[in-house]
């Protein structure tokens, strides 16, 4: 079931939104310059303190005793993340000894789906049809059905039973006593799996393996209603399961305060604190402490490049409106921009990368300057040789 909605958008209109629009753009267009030299700075800080951190640290081979020696110093250490807690969840009755218990719910739900075409007409204007679809899924967030398009695809509005996280309070490590915050780091999360003599105390439900169905209210409260959820599920039904994170060997790196731990401050400032889940030499952390900082530089650098290509393709929109009374010539000028905004969003990119460096990295900084002006040169004698062939005038050729 779908239902389309369509509306033509003239010429005029489309002018003057694309020129309201060029004040976003420009917004778009600089907020890329400081996000990309804040980000080269960020990278060079985090690199050196890493490399900072890598030579201070001092490898322990044994965290059973605190050693007062080390009270103050940048450590690696390897050990079992171990507690005595049990974590319950009183609506379900699961418990389990455990770091963490996490409580995963989904929801049989109404879900509407939107897809958008164009059409440009000729003289400017532009056919938008918005075709509205819906289906029945199991989701894990809450669907608003009030804002849906076509009435009479209800959902309840909120989970009976909601997600739930719970993390031990107490987490040792040998001799030392981790911090909450360490202890929402740990991960190695693995399916709970429920005793075959598992007894919910939520009624009426259905067990599935480890998953619990929960019928919907309505269901429930009809004892002549037993319908199979997992074959027949409705709206509202949900899906229940666990996870938990068990007592299992961590490798810490981190400044050791006392029988706990705590963010190493490098000279530049940086804080250094890593956990990883099993067993992983000093080498290997720090390795991936480099990696992950690469990682994000490039995400962020892409993210810089993609806020300047949308600012500039947005300045520049008016222009393929305008050519738009001939749908035709539309398209070409706004193939023209998207390359256009690319090549110059590139050559922005990488010069401020390049001034960044400068100030950072200066050898490295000076090369990439050159090759975004080589960029900016080459987009320029372009448009001078696209000028120069269209004045020039076809040369006369005699009559026989």
């Amino acid at each position: 079931m779908a239902i389309a909605e369509a509306v033509t958008i003239s010429w005029g209109s489309r002018i003057a939104g694309s020129i309201k629009g060029m004040l976003f753009g420009v917004l778009f267009f600089i907020a890329g310059f400081p996000l990309l030299f804040w980000n080269e700075g960020r990278s060079v800080k985090t690199a050196k303190a890493i490399d900072e951190g890598e030579g201070a640290c001092v490898a322990v081979e044994s965290n059973a005793a605190v050693d007062p020696e080390m009270n103050g110093r940048l450590v690696h250490m390897t050990g079992r993340a171990d507690t005595k807690d049990v974590l319950a969840d009183d609506v379900f009755g699961v418990s389990a000894t455990a770091i963490k218990l996490e409580r995963q719910v989904e929801m049989f739900q109404w879900v509407e789906d939107e897809s958008t075409s164009e059409k440009k007409n000729m003289g400017g204007s532009v056919t938008r049809t918005t075709t509205y679809s819906y289906s029945q899924k199991w989701t894990s967030d809450v669907v608003d059905s009030s804002e849906f398009h076509e009435k009479g695809h209800d959902n309840p509005g909120a989970f009976e039973f909601p997600k739930e996280e719970k993390a031990a309070a107490n987490v040792s490590f040998g001799a030392f006593r981790l911090s909450e915050r360490q202890i929402d780091r740990i991960g190695a999360e693995q399916p709970l799996a429920l005793p075959t003599n598992f007894v919910c105390r939520v009624e009426r439900v259905q067990m599935q393996g480890s998953t619990i169905l929960v019928p919907n209210a309505e269901t429930r409260k009809n004892a002549l209603n037993n319908r199979d959820v997992a074959t027949q599920p409705r709206i509202g039904d949900m899906r229940v399961t666990f996870r938990v994170v068990y007592p299992h060997d961590i490798s810490i790196i981190a400044k050791q305060h006392g029988d706990t731990f705590v963010d190493y401050t490098a000279k530049n400032g940086r804080k250094i604190s890593y956990l990883h889940d099993g067993i992983a030499d000093a080498a290997e952390m720090f390795e991936s402490a480099r990696s992950s900082n690469s990682v994000f530089t490039w995400l962020l650098r892409l993210a810089g490049l993609v806020v300047m290509y949308i600012g500039l393709s947005t300045v520049l929109k008016p222009l393929s409106v305008l050519a738009d009374v001939l749908p035709l010539l539309g398209d070409l000028v706004g193939v023209g921009i998207g390359i256009v905004s690319f090549v110059v969003a590139l050559a922005c990119s990488l010069a401020t990368i390049a001034i960044a460096w400068i100030f950072y990295r200066p050898v490295l900084g000076v090369i990439l300057l050159a090759v975004a002006g080589f960029l900016v040169w080459q987009l320029v004698q372009k448009r001078k040789r696209k000028a120069a062939n269209a004045v020039a005038k076809p040369a006369v050729q005699p009559v026989a």
